[in-house]
């Protein structure tokens, strides 16, 4: 009997994802092909859906980059995995020499639908080799290991590729959905004793249990004046996963003189322009984004597996008691979009 791979396609953007049973593709070199266990949705999902990234040059194409699944088939030249290894699927590449040409799926009704290199919002996912991890086997936590394949990444290449923070260091976190917490859980296991997390919405900020290491902080983000009086040039590392254009433009004096750092990681609007005190610079602060450094390099899967299993018991706080199949994936995106979950887990 033939297998189905069903997958979530995007064909127009501002439109729901449609289900649709692609052909079982075939496994060219330098590809894996993966059973999918489970996969996140994350706000680059939303952002593309709604087009706030801009214009989608690849529709139709399948869509998630942040999964966890087993290998059941490789490319003739792969020599690095195995059948039957569990592995993290992710947007962030491995530096490989060999070029990975790209592939697509194929469907009776659509020509071609392209893959991206990565897509976990399917049944079976062909998955180029520099963006899968294995995971070790004393690694038992399949469904919260979703987060490998992007906020844990994401956030620790943003921190310990632009920073040197220690435990005595000041760090606010502006936003706290899944990037938030995820920037979190590195400060934490890099044992940062004092740390300011600011939202305004107070159900996030009560998903952890309170500890006198982490200040959680509702403020009304319309009315910040206060906020920013009380905080002028008091942190030694301010990271914005809000993507607010506003917001960062009144946090950025928070930083400390000669040495306060700012690291953007939430995703602005596409081409969007942001204004700031030239004396800021000249009193040298530093503003910098997540994929500086080689942040779209995965440079040590290890380091994010060792955080992931540190902070295990705060990860399955933020992540939602009950999965979502793939036949529900836009009341997924629905539940994610008016902040009822923190991050949507769909399981196959």
């Amino acid at each position: 009997m033939k297998k189905k791979n069903f997958a979530a396609v995007l064909k127009q953007q501002k439109k729901d994802l449609e289900i649709i049973n692609l052909d079982f593709p075939e496994v060219p070199r330098g590809y894996v092909l993966v059973k999918m266990k489970y996969s996140g949705i994350c706000h680059t999902q939303l952002n593309e859906i709604s087009g706030i990234l801009g214009k989608d040059k690849f529709l139709p194409h399948c869509i998630g980059h942040e999964g966890v699944g087993e290998i059941i088939k490789t490319g003739s030249d792969i020599k690095n995995y195995k059948i039957g290894d569990n592995v993290v699927v992710s947007w962030i590449k491995k530096r490989i020499k060999k070029k990975i040409l790209p592939t697509h799926y194929t469907h009776k009704n659509l020509k071609k639908i392209n893959t991206g290199g990565c897509n976990t919002l399917l049944n079976y996912s062909l998955v180029s080799e520099d963006r899968v991890f294995k995971i070790k086997k004393k690694n038992k936590y399949l469904r919260e290991s979703i987060l490998m394949g992007c906020a844990l990444p994401t956030a620790s290449n943003a921190i310990l590729n632009n920073t040197s923070i220690n435990e005595k260091s000041k760090v606010l976190i502006m936003g706290m959905g899944g990037l938030g917490y995820a920037s979190l859980f590195v400060l934490n296991y890099l044992k940062c004793k004092d740390i300011t997390c600011v939202d305004n919405n107070k159900k996030k900020l009560n998903i952890l249990s309170k500890n006198k290491r982490v200040n959680y902080i509702f403020v009304d983000t319309k009315k910040l004046n206060n906020f920013i009086k009380l905080n002028y040039e008091k942190f030694d590392l301010i990271i914005d996963c809000t993507g607010s254009k506003r917001l960062i433009e009144q946090t950025f004096s928070l930083c400390k003189k000669f040495v306060g750092k700012f690291i953007i990681i939430g995703n602005t609007k596409i081409n969007e322009k942001i204004s700031l005190k030239a004396w800021d610079f000249i009193f040298g602060k530093t503003f910098t984004g997540a994929w500086g450094n080689g942040g779209t390099t995965m440079k040590n899967f290890d380091i994010n597996e060792k955080i992931l299993i540190n902070q295990i018991s705060n990860i399955k706080k933020i992540l939602p008691k009950k999965n979502y199949k793939l036949s529900e994936v836009n009341k997924a995106i629905k539940d994610f979009r008016v902040g009822k979950i923190l991050r949507p887990v769909i399981k196959f």
